[in-house]
């Protein structure tokens, strides 16, 4: 099955940190593959958090598109990989979340 990665704003990132980007973004898609089976669009989205100061921080914006349902996360560090385990630990969690929360049966709320 043919992978569905968007990934813009890569002409921010040194070759070395989009070689680090690709191959997490990668291991991501494929574990919430294996555990959702389910066809997964994941876009991702890098910008530059701030001008100014010494150091670049990274904004990361990603969506995951799952069975017709977004599943969004932000996320800004200096460091790309950390940036990226945080922004897809987001998405994972929701993901998780959402489906959890839909197996279930409502609970009864109290008034």
């Amino acid at each position: 099955s043919k992978m569905a990665i968007e990934f813009t704003g890569t002409e921010l990132l040194t070759g070395t940190e989009k070689a680090t980007a690709n191959k997490l973004i990668n291991e991501y898609y494929e574990k919430i593959q294996r555990e959702l089976k389910n066809p997964t669009t994941l876009k991702v989205h890098i910008k530059e958090h701030e001008k100014g100061g010494e150091r670049k921080k990274y904004s990361i914006n990603v969506q995951a598109i799952i069975a017709k349902k977004v599943f969004e996360a932000n996320s800004f560090d200096w460091d790309i990989a950390r940036t990226l385990h945080k922004v897809m630990k987001s998405i994972e969690n929701e993901i998780e979340h959402k489906l959890h929360s839909s197996d279930q049966h409502p609970k009864q709320r109290l008034k």
